[in-house]
């Protein structure tokens, strides 16, 4: 869902059902806007946008798309996210020279949420993949030693 989100295009799924078709259209905000800037995959697949370029014959793969942090076990044992569809993605975004960094969570399966790497869970690679790529500047505050 999040590859899907960030790289197709806000018209693609928004004007997939007219609005006379279904009239609740018209109270979902169908004018707002969004910049996907960073993708954070975790053991995730590209079988949704595989569908929509087969259904629709358009790729919707291209340089502009946001930056990916992908995070995948190398014994993922679910037919529909094999570890191949992380090796795949890296290289759909090698070819458009598009930043991505692969993290393979050796031995793990489908769901490994407690993995860590180099003592840093999936949590804090995430947060630093964000911080790093975005140039965000982190305040830590500690309310504890103000009494807060």
């Amino acid at each position: 869902t999040a590859i899907t989100l960030g790289i197709s295009n806000q018209e693609d799924f928004r004007d997939e059902i007219p609005l006379d078709e279904d009239p609740t259209l018209s109270t979902t905000n169908l004018n707002e806007s969004y910049v996907v800037r960073s993708i954070i995959d975790f053991w995730g697949s590209n079988i949704k946008l595989e569908t929509f370029e087969s259904f629709y014959g358009v790729n919707r793969y291209n340089s502009s798309d946001p930056e990916i942090f992908i995070a995948h076990g190398t014994a993922d044992p679910n037919d529909f996210t094999p570890y191949t569809e992380a090796i795949e993605l890296k290289n759909i975004y090698d070819s458009l020279g598009i930043y991505n960094k692969l993290v393979s969570l050796d031995g793990a399966g489908h769901g490994a949420w407690g993995a860590t790497v180099n003592g840093k869970n999936l949590s804090e690679m995430s947060f630093d993949f964000l911080v790093d790529r975005q140039n965000l500047i982190v305040e830590w505050k500690n309310y504890c030693q103000q009494g807060v």
